[in-house]
């Protein structure tokens, strides 16, 4: 379920701007999940995420460090970065200016829990820039509190050998909570659009 940012009071009252890719990864996640928690990371069903596979992830927030490193990606991002990102710190391709609003975000989704969805511009290193949609949700690595984010990008029609990499992640232009049944976190939480 959408839940409407301030950030977002560009769009129309009701206007949903997700597309039915990111809708239809929430749904297999939510056929994942027992009841009102979230989903043990064995949980998700391979079938169902099949079809997001070549741009999913799973993110391990780091607490100590102040971190959110990628513990899998799909096939996507190694022919889009170039490298494998496993271990990278999703902080580290993002804008410095955004790093602490990015992680805020993060840690609210597994604290409250909830999800998120935002469109993000990107850069690349030519200088091209190009959106992506991106939707995190919580899931729980041993079936107790949420401790990793599973995301799902949706990049922009664009063919991804035409791209030569992303630079650096941007603000976001828009965004929402992702009410999972338990409400989401206030608005200040982090300072969005981030």
């Amino acid at each position: 379920m959408l839940s409407t940012s301030p950030a977002s009071s560009s769009a129309r009252p009701g206007q949903t701007l997700r597309s039915p890719e990111s809708v239809a990864f929430e749904e297999a996640w939510e056929a994942a999940r027992p009841g009102a928690g979230v989903p043990r990371r064995a949980d998700l069903d391979l079938r169902l995420i099949a079809p997001f596979a070549r741009w999913f992830a799973i993110i391990e927030p780091d607490p100590a460090a102040v971190a959110l490193p990628f513990r899998l990606t799909g096939s996507g991002f190694r022919e889009f970065f170039g490298h494998d990102l496993t271990g990278t710190d999703y902080l580290t391709l993002a804008d410095p200016a955004i790093r602490t609003y990015a992680y805020e975000c993060v840690m609210a989704c597994l604290k409250h829990p909830c999800g998120l969805w935002q469109s993000t511009p990107a850069s690349t290193a030519d200088g091209d820039r190009f959106n992506y949609e991106y939707t995190i949700l919580p899931i729980s690595k041993s079936g107790g509190a949420p401790d990793h984010i599973v995301i799902f990008v949706n990049f922009e029609a664009k063919p991804v050998d035409e791209l030569p990499g992303v630079q650096r992640i941007e603000h976001s232009t828009v965004w929402h909570w992702l009410d999972i049944g338990r409400g989401v976190p206030p608005a200040s939480i982090g300072t969005a659009p981030f």
